[in-house]
């Protein structure tokens, strides 16, 4: 090791835990370190681990980026005066750097958990190092739930160290509750923090290329052109708005003066050294970054950050089944590891563009992925493991419930799993072929279909092709036609997969004549077997519709844009906008339905009311998804068709169709009367709504003579509802809410009960004479209202409280009735006179003996 490392890697904080760490691993076989930014957990501990006598076997240490893994990789062989692949290595998704010497080996992106499935035991690997932990990536989680079940029931000398920059918000404790817990202090210079929000969220870019323009222009008279901290760090959401920043800054800054570097995920790992390396032309460097730069990276001469505070965050949408990009606001711990970037050599400088009032309301931590993720890739991985739920595992974050069955549902239409959740023969297959569940059974089934007919021997290595297309990063811009791209996909990286999945399914075909032969019918039919519920049909002026239910869209320019089928491979849906934009995709030819791809038909019996023939209509759908392929007449609808329809027309149409007598009403209102009244009674529930989703209880066995309109309305509704009171609750009912009520005079005066829930009782007054109270219903709980009427039968009064209207408001009726009617009686004591509904003449005839 060079001296400069050594004084270096010594003078590190995570130097005086070295020894507390191996004392600890001594005694327990997991251990959590918090360390903060530079406190060296990422390298100076890896590179000591090496020498430490007691660990014999492999050390795997898990990093969340590709880009990290790499660098971290170089920077530690560098310091053991080795090339990487010897002592020390890596291994990314496409890319891999070992050797049967390999000790240390840092791997990313899921090859943990992949060789965790390969190999449970995990042969000669004596250590597993979970580094940045508190970024909460999905295959970190993932990695560490099956590592710590390994430990548990296969390993007990596996040795489990989970590093953390912070563990705040973290819930290791509980998941490790026999982890020793080490804290590291970080070593990092003081930064000053600098708020400047942009006026208007429209044009923060040019906002931000002013704050670099304005950064460069200010430091440069204070900082050394030479120094080793003058570089520029500037965090953006995305690749598009690094393009449009580079090319905002290169149209104003001089090319001899500085060196504008983008650095993101999708980069070659030449373009992405060059961006992390410092320069050696003298130019001042301005590196324009995602959020791969927040930890353990260390990108060489930082003294500056610029933060524009957004992240460009993928969140699952379970309703279309898609993930959507959307810009987000980073977290409050986000933002304190980029504006850390400016101070690991020395003092440094952040602007952050945003005010100090919005950072006090940014969320402190970021969500974990499992919460917002696509997990149909992490139930395969627990499939095949043997879990038939994610609850199995010793997961950090459970998923939510709805995007776990999602995942599920895929998985067993795909054949992956059977009902129960447990690994078919053809799910084990796919796995292994080690790409995404629906590429892998497109793999799969191309073979299959490739070895039944002689015209599609092709179809396998054309299925490699399109998979890697699809993986593939940083595809050129060829429009969404993917049969552009499939030259592409024969070289290069993306070609070396093609050819690693050949030779998993035994095919040798020549990948590049198999390109120039193919045709968008094979294309198609592939895309589908891959991506069923994003088959597309063109609707309306623009656009179209995926079997899923989602709309989706496609730049007027496009040679597909005319296409009235397609299948998409690949769209995302952007906060914002109505339809998701399409970037992949082929021509679908829909006569495939009747062949290869007929089981993805769905056939649907409907019956429907023909409004102007007045009558039962049926059909036969042929549906995939929500997208309607063809229809068949029935000619004969069977009897239960016709009685749906006919209950699906009442549904729609409303209650009002029907043909009720006056009663129905009355009955609704008495039956809500007595389920307040005699809660104790099972009373059944006849309003509107409750009668609507009841039709075939009570309506449909009536309708089996029923085939039109004009017999709908002959029958007699009314009964078929009071027939659902049994014989004993219609003799309850009448006796606790009647219709109505008899008088002395020998009139049965009539009861209505309105929606309020009063029962009034409309009678002559002299009728009334002789009664000391108004009548009680409902074993006395319900006071009858009174409308009391004149002779010629118009109301005198409406009163609910008999005994007072005799002591009050009777003797103004009185007065004026005795004028308006003298011929009836009014007399001064109404309780005590008997009741009448003739004049007094005939009253006092009626009288006489």
């Amino acid at each position: 090791m060079l001296a400069a490392d050594v004084f270096f890697l010594n003078s590190l904080p995570i130097h005086s835990l070295l020894a507390p760490l191996r004392a600890a691993f001594s005694r327990h076989a997991q251990v959590i370190l918090e360390a903060p930014t530079g406190a060296g957990k990422s390298t100076a501990l890896p590179l000591a681990m090496l020498d430490w006598p007691e660990i014999s076997g492999r050390i795997l240490m898990l990093e969340p980026r590709r880009v990290a893994a790499r660098s971290v990789a170089h920077y530690i062989a560098h310091c053991r005066q080795q090339k990487v692949g010897q002592e020390v290595g890596y291994r990314v998704r496409g890319e891999a750097k070992v050797s049967a010497n390999t000790r240390l080996e840092i791997v990313t992106e899921g090859i943990l958990t992949r060789m965790i499935q390969q190999d449970p035991e995990l042969t000669g690997i004596e250590m597993i190092i979970f580094d940045e932990i508190h970024e909460r990536h999905l295959t970190t989680d993932l990695g560490l739930a099956l590592a710590l079940e390994v430990q548990a029931s296969l390993r007990d000398d596996l040795k489990i160290l989970a590093m953390s920059a912070t563990l705040s918000g973290l819930a290791l404790g509980e998941l490790m509750p026999e982890a020793v817990t080490l804290h590291s202090e970080g070593r990092s210079f003081p930064v000053e923090v600098e708020y400047r929000p942009a006026p208007t969220q429209q044009h923060w870019i040019d906002h931000l290329g002013r704050c670099v323009l304005d950064l460069v222009s200010a430091s440069s008279a204070n900082v050394d052109k030479t120094a080793s901290n003058n570089a520029v760090l500037v965090f953006l959401p995305g690749k598009g708005e690094i393009s449009r920043l580079q090319q905002f800054l290169r149209e104003r800054l001089a090319q001899d003066a500085f060196l504008i570097c983008p650095l993101y995920g999708e980069l070659s790992g030449a373009e992405q050294d060059s961006a992390i390396a410092a320069t050696t032309d003298g130019r001042r460097k301005i590196v324009l970054a995602t959020n791969v730069a927040e930890s353990s990276l260390t990108i060489e001469g930082i003294g500056f950050v610029i933060d524009s505070g957004y992240k460009r965050q993928a969140s699952f949408n379970p309703k279309t089944g898609v993930t959507r990009l959307g810009l987000k606001r980073i977290s409050q711990a986000s933002a304190t590891q980029r504006s850390g970037r400016a101070g690991r050599l020395s003092a440094g400088a952040c602007v952050r563009l945003w005010s100090q009032e919005e950072h006090g309301r940014m969320l402190r931590a970021d969500e974990p992925e499992i919460s917002q993720a696509d997990l149909v890739a992490m139930a395969h991985d627990c499939a095949y493991w043997g879990a038939k739920s994610f609850s199995d595992l010793m997961l950090l974050t459970p998923p939510p419930s709805v995007n776990e069955a999602l995942a599920w549902q895929l998985l067993q239409r795909l054949g992956m799993v059977d009902g129960d959740n447990k690994l078919t023969s053809h799910g084990k297959a796919a796995y292994e072929l080690g790409c995404h569940p629906r590429l892998a059974h497109m793999l799969l089934s191309a073979k299959s279909l490739g070895a039944n007919y002689e015209q599609t021997a092709q179809l396998g290595s054309l299925a490699c092709l399109l998979s890697g297309i699809v993986e593939a990063r940083g595809l050129p811009k060829k429009g969404a036609d993917i049969m552009n791209y499939l030259h592409f996909a024969c070289q290069g990286q993306a070609g070396q997969q093609a050819q690693q999945w050949q030779k998993k399914l035994g095919l040798t075909a020549d990948l590049s004549k198999v390109a120039t032969h193919a045709h968008h019918s094979d294309v198609g039919l592939l895309l589908a077997l891959a991506y069923p519920d994003r088959i597309a049909k063109a609707r309306g002026v623009e656009g179209y519709q995926l079997a899923n239910g989602t709309g989706v869209v496609l730049a007027a320019e496009d040679a597909l844009s005319q296409t009235p089928w397609m299948v998409v491979a690949d769209f995302q849906e952007t906060e914002g906008r109505n339809a998701g934009r399409i970037y992949l995709a082929s021509p679908f030819q829909p006569s495939l339905f009747d062949s290869e791809l007929k089981d993805l038909l769905e056939i649907h019996e409907i019956c429907g009311w023909d409004e102007g023939k007045g009558r039962v209509i049926a059909e036969r759908q042929y549906k995939v998804g929500q997208i309607l392929v063809k229809t068949e007449t029935i000619a004969k609808p069977e009897r239960k068709q016709i009685v749906a329809a006919l209950l699906g027309y009442i549904r729609q149409q409303g209650l009002q169709i029907l043909n009720w007598n006056a009663n129905l009403e009355q009955f609704q209102y008495r039956l809500k009367l007595a389920t307040e009244f005699d809660a104790g009674s099972d009373w059944p529930k006849v309003d509107d709504v409750a009668l609507l989703a009841s039709l075939e209880t009570w309506l449909a066995p009536y309708l089996e003579n029923v085939n039109n309109l004009p017999q709908l309305v002959k029958l007699d509704c009314f009964g078929f509802v009071a027939n659902c009171l049994s014989w004993h609750q219609k003799q309850r009912l009448d006796e606790l809410l009647p219709t109505s009520w008899p008088l002395v005079t020998g009139t049965s005066a009539p009861i209505v009960y309105d929606e309020s829930g009063r029962a009034l009782l409309r009678v002559r007054l002299q009728e009334t004479f002789g009664m000391a109270q108004s009548p009680m219903l409902a074993q006395d709980k319900l006071k009858v209202t009174m409308e009391l009427l004149s002779p010629a039968q118009r109301p005198l009064a409406l009163t609910a409280d008999l005994a007072s209207f005799w002591q009050g408001p009777y003797v103004e009726v009185k007065k004026e009735m005795r004028g308006r009617y003298p011929k009836h009686l009014w007399p001064d004591d109404p309780v005590n006179t008997l009741p009448t509904k003739f004049t007094k003449k005939k009253t006092l005839g009626l009288a006489q003996p």
